[in-house]
């Protein structure tokens, strides 16, 4: 049997590090030769500052390390390259592209990154997938889908490793690395665990050969007590730990505690064993019933401000990002400085948004910039991505700086992910590229500094382990969130996934228990939850329901509620109906918007300030601007082509969008028939022109940007699909589009050979109007009096709205076309 004489439990499981100093307080003076594990790099910093504060001196430290990091020392063992988790999703999506269910890369990652997370599961649990028929395991007695899924598990147990040379996953190395520190440990002092469950099997592996070392110390977190048969059930808060000391061959009556004060660690065991009864004593935490997250976010705020106003230090414990996110926002508020330990999401980072902001206009546009720039490099996708920021940066938003931290860590993962693509011969199209770069973003954790001078920290629940604080605040106390729902994997049926050795879902629960009641033993304490999440009605989390089943009540406090809910009680102010003033716009501005700005100012304000776009709803018909976008697309690619190879071509488009049967694609292909042989004798008659190109020049002072349908020296021409502008319209400046391209021609705006002739160019409008097509041209002086008059014009719009806070008005129209913005503008209240 093991000697159950070093392995410990605080009284008060918030005072880990006091139990630990307790362990180590004897070898002041042979630190250096004492190694301790810990349960993250957060409670390695909190040991190091413990130690100091205790000695009062200078001293060298133990060596302290966070659970999970490799050996320091060499070793002569030949190591197998790692594989980054980041290849294998790529490679194994490229693989998954040959299901004709799948087919393209941006559909195989999301299913690629589950497949990896679920063999590091299997891995993590010791389970070698290797020896697995995952076809046999899950034959036809199971649901078909099930049945798919075991094909897929078979990919990344077969066939992926082929593809990868059998390099080993950074889940196994971290695990290898885990056990051999046992070859390592001979000379030291002492060896401690402070603050482990074991509930990893490398790590309880560790934790065992450590325990049967006369050297050797555990400090398990908790205050394990209770019946044998409340520890063997999933949620209870001393599973994993119950099942460790069984492994050893320990009693849990057999581990001692020292003494680090008073708690209620006795009442949580209590409440959360299944014992029934209720006892006449209540905890001394407080609950706060919030209406909804953003309340619950200013009452931590609130409770935060209070507490460093009389020299204490706060902890708060949010278990997700979002939440993380408001509290963050609603310190920024109250001028609260924090440590936050949550990483943001390259994907929200000012870089990340713009890449893939940009990236999202493209496929919105159907530009073909990044397929261009992408074949003129080489296919490389970071070398692209260079060139953007390099040539787009003035036109992608949010703004960014290329050097900042958290930029820099964009990019080193960026070109990680591109190195991969080149060295398994993947080449991307736009969404692929656009899935990819999300995919890699969502990877990337960007983390400030820990701040040491701060009394106030933020940390997820995993981090919070051997942390503690005069005043701890536990939120997000709602089910799925505290405790959140574990690892339930869609993989396999459950009754399966037990069968091979994966543990029950609700080890999550279980270790969130333990956090639960070992923070909740804090000396101040706030439970925060709020009633609604989004639109959705909260259920609040088991903790508080055992708690308040077991006590005599749940101690609620209103005051800080109330003190922020007056806060927000602002005097009611009647809505303004007026028009929008928003401050001078000086932006770059395509032909296109100015249209709108002419004929509905409100509607310019919209679209291209506000830059809101009307979403088609999921029901809607092919309609006109569908109809148009078709045909447009067919004329780039038509070059050439004769009156019926056109047809067909705009028959096989249309056949693609339209439902089948559709009789739409009766009329729709009458019109074809009515505008291929004047698309043919436009395209021949027009031949050598540019096609969608970009052109700019400056009108009073401010950039105009427009992409012209085609031109060519000394004309420029736009293809409607509806009923081109009438030529009073142009004459008085009314309809800009044409003409101001005209005047990019005459400034040398477009990037094309031009003569003497574009100084006095043509304005040409292929209408394809049903049952008018016709070729409508203007040229000579009655051009330049369009140009001049829709210049005028334009410069006069920009005269006014380039001051501070004019009026962008409303006006009624009956053209559709103006009217997408009506529901905003309130035009019926």
């Amino acid at each position: 049997m093991v000697s159950n004489k070093n392995i410990f439990c605080a009284s008060n499981p918030a005072k880990l590090l006091e139990a630990l100093w307790e362990i180590i307080r004897g070898d002041i003076a042979y630190l250096s030769d004492l190694i301790i594990f810990l349960p993250s790099r957060r409670a390695v910093r909190s040991v190091e500052k413990m130690i100091v504060e205790k000695t009062g001196t200078a001293v060298l430290l133990p060596t302290l390390v966070a659970l999970g990091e490799g050996v320091d020392d060499e070793s002569e063992e030949i190591v197998k390259e790692v594989i980054s988790n980041q290849e294998r999703i790529i490679i194994l999506a490229k693989l998954l592209t040959a299901d004709p269910n799948i087919r393209t890369i941006s559909a195989a990652l999301p299913i690629a990154r589950d497949l990896v997370r679920m063999q590091d599961y299997l891995e993590n649990e010791g389970i070698d997938s290797t020896g697995l028929d995952w076809i046999n395991l899950v034959d036809e007695k199971y649901a078909a889908h099930f049945q798919q899924k075991a094909k897929f598990l078979e990919i990344v147990t077969r066939v992926l490793p082929t593809k990868t040379a059998n390099q080993i996953t950074q889940t196994i190395k971290r695990n290898s690395d885990i056990r051999n520190w046992k070859k390592l440990l001979k000379d030291k002092r002492k060896i401690v665990v402070c603050g482990s469950t074991a509930s990893v099997p490398a790590t309880a592996d560790l934790m065992e050969f450590i325990v049967n070392q006369e050297n050797g110390y555990i400090i398990l977190p908790g205050n394990i007590a209770g019946r044998t048969e409340d520890f063997l059930l999933n949620t209870n808060p001393y599973n994993a730990e119950y099942k460790f000391l069984e492994r050893i061959n320990v009693v849990p009556s057999d581990v001692q505690i020292i003494d680090t004060g008073a708690s209620e660690i006795d009442f949580f065991n209590l409440a959360f064993g299944n014992t029934g009864g209720q006892v006449k004593i209540s905890c001394n935490a407080q609950l706060i019933e919030c209406a909804r997250e953003s309340e619950e976010a200013e009452c931590v705020a609130e409770i935060a401000a209070r507490a460093t106003n009389e020299n204490k230090t706060v902890l708060v414990i949010t278990p997700d990002a979002a939440g993380n996110q408001r509290i963050s926002e609603a310190f920024i508020r109250r001028g609260l400085v924090a440590d936050f330990s949550g990483g943001k999401s390259g994907a929200m980072t000012s870089v990340g948004r713009a890449i893939l902001n940009l990236f999202d206009e493209w496929i919105k546009n159907k530009d073909k910039t990044f397929d261009t720039e992408y074949k003129t490099n080489d296919f490389d996708l970071f070398k692209t991505v260079v060139w953007i920021i390099d040539n787009l940066s003035d036109q992608m938003q949010p703004t960014f700086q290329i050097d900042s931290d958290e930029s820099v860590a964009v990019w080193g993962s960026l070109e990680k992910a591109s190195d991969i693509l080149n060295k398994n011969g993947i080449i991307l199209k736009l969404s692929d590229a656009r899935a990819v770069i999300a995919d890699v973003l969502s990877g990337v954790s960007v983390r400030t500094q820990m701040n040491d001078a701060a009394n106030i920290f933020v940390l997820g629940t995993i981090e919070s382990r051997m942390q503690t604080a005069d005043v701890i605040i536990l939120t997000g106390l709602n089910e799925g969130m505290f405790p959140s729902i574990g690892y339930e994997n869609s993989w396999l049926p459950r009754h399966m996934a037990e069968k091979i050795g994966l543990p029950s879902p609700d080890r999550k629960v279980s270790l969130m228990s333990l956090d639960f009641m070992n923070l909740s033993c804090g000396e101040t304490v706030y439970w925060l939850r709020s009633k609604t999440a989004g639109s959705s009605q909260t259920t609040e989390s088991r903790f508080i329901s055992r708690v308040d089943v077991t006590s005599n009540g749940i101690k609620k406090d209103k005051a800080i509620l109330s003190v922020v809910r007056n806060r927000d009680n602002v005097p009611l102010i009647p809505l303004d109906y007026s028009s929008p003033r928003p401050p001078a716009d000086r932006s770059d501005v395509y032909v296109t918007e100015l249209e709108l700005l002419i004929h509905n100012p409100y509607a310019f304000y919209a679209k291209h300030i506000l830059r809101l776009y009307p979403r088609d709803d999921y029901w809607k018909e092919p309609d006109a601007r569908d109809f148009g976008n078709l045909v447009h697309n067919v004329i780039e690619q038509a070059v050439g082509k004769t009156s019926n190879e056109i047809i067909s071509e705009l028959d096989l488009q249309a056949k693609k969008i339209l439902p089948s049967g559709s009789v739409l694609f009766h009329f729709w292909h009458k019109r074809f028939v009515d505008i291929a042989p004047h698309i043919e004798k436009m395209l021949n008659n027009s031949h050598g022109a540019a096609v969608e190109i970009k052109g700019s020049t400056k009108i009073a002072g401010r950039i105009v940007r427009a992409k012209a349908d085609r031109i060519w020296d000394g004309c420029v021409l736009d293809i409607k699909t509806g009923s081109a502008p009438s030529k009073k319209q142009l004459i008085d400046g009314m309809m800009p589009q044409l003409p101001l391209e005209a005047f990019i021609m005459q400034n040398n705006g477009f990037p094309i050979n031009s003569s003497i002739k574009s100084k006095t160019p043509v304005l040409q409008f292929m209408q394809l109007k049903n049952n008018k097509v016709e070729l409508i041209e203007y040229s000579y002086e009655v051009a330049q009096k369009m140009i001049d008059a829709s210049v005028q014009k334009v410069s006069e719009l920009f005269g006014r709205y380039s001051k501070d806070f004019e009026s962008y008005e409303y006006y009624e129209t009956s053209d559709v076309k103006y009217k997408a913005y009506d529901d905003l503008a309130r035009v019926d209240d």
